[in-house]
């Protein structure tokens, strides 16, 4: 309903921001060429890249503050955490050896996000990090090109591991809002000139990341997917008004088509919503939050779009 016959989606409807990659940069610029197959050189659709990289991705390098690492290292020391990570080692290790092959010079070198970071001692003995297992061998899956002693359930498990312990760190919303706030801001600012365009209602598309989707599901505390969403995936946002009531303004969201409902906000009946209120949502984002220890005393705080640790 976003785009009629009587109001169709022009180019000049359309607003794109992109991480300065070239795969992000490509996917969407595939994705507009599908959208207005026959777009003349006058109509065509700027692509901003423009500082994007610093807070489209929850894991930047560096992160938004020495302090979101720490607070990372902290959350990642959590004794349900520590044990799984133990459970699953063996699978770590097994895989790692099996794509031995398939790494570069660098690759033991490489920051791989929340939860993942290794000490300099730690680098060369240590097992690849579960978001660069992932990452390879998904890319190999993808290719029918997985190592012999590799299986697709091996794909599966290592897609589900690195879901949900990057969902564990991340659902805590102090680091969701350390890594996310500055993207969830400016998703909002958005949404909000949207509904101030006096020409009718307007597309946004962010071009970023599998880690950028997770993110904004946790800052936005939404359903989680049970796997780390795979190639292609696409986190819609719609903007909703009441036709009675104009200044009632709603938003929606779903992932690859599937309705994802509010964690925060629940109906008359206990059930999470399916649309929560444009305005509890920017108050949502703009709330404050803090980190205790097991006596109460106060370890990392986010408070005006800044993180302290105490």
């Amino acid at each position: 309903a976003l785009f009629t016959s009587s109001r169709p989606l022009e180019p000049s409807r359309v607003r794109v921001m992109s991480t300065d990659f070239p795969r992000t940069i490509q996917s969407v610029q595939a994705l507009l060429t599908g959208m207005f197959p026959e777009t003349d050189d006058d109509a065509q659709i700027d692509i901003d890249v423009r500082g994007t990289n610093d807070f489209f991705i929850p894991d930047p390098q560096p992160r938004q503050s020495k302090t979101q690492l720490v607070l990372e290292s902290h959350l990642g020391r959590q004794q349900h955490l520590l044990e799984k990570e133990n459970e699953m080692k063996a699978l770590a290790c097994r895989l790692t050896s099996s794509l031995d092959e398939y790494l570069g010079d660098g690759a033991r070198g490489v920051s791989f996000g929340i939860g993942e970071e290794k000490g300099d001692d730690d680098i060369l003995q240590a097992p690849l990090s579960w978001a660069q297992l992932s990452e390879i061998l998904v890319c190999l899956h993808s290719r029918d090109l997985l190592p012999e002693t590799v299986t697709r359930e091996d794909v599966e498990t290592v897609s589900k591991h690195v879901a949900w312990k990057w969902m564990e760190s991340l659902k805590h919303p102090v680091l969701s809002k350390a890594a996310m706030w500055k993207f969830a801001t400016r998703l909002l600012d958005d949404a909000k000139r949207c509904r101030e365009c006096n020409e009718g209602p307007y597309l946004c598309i962010y071009s970023a990341h599998d880690s950028t989707l997770i993110g904004l599901l946790c800052i936005l505390q939404l359903e989680q997917p049970a796997v780390w969403p795979e190639y292609a995936s696409y986190l819609k946002i719609e903007l909703i008004e009441e036709e009675k009531e104009k200044e009632a303004l709603w938003v929606r969201f779903s992932l690859n088509g599937e309705l994802l409902r509010s964690k925060w906000l629940t109906g008359s009946d206990g059930q999470p919503l399916g649309m929560v209120p444009l305005a509890s949502l920017v108050e949502m984002i703009d709330d404050d939050h803090h980190l205790t220890d097991e006596d109460e005393k106060r370890l990392f705080s986010w408070k005006d779009g800044v993180l302290c640790k105490h």
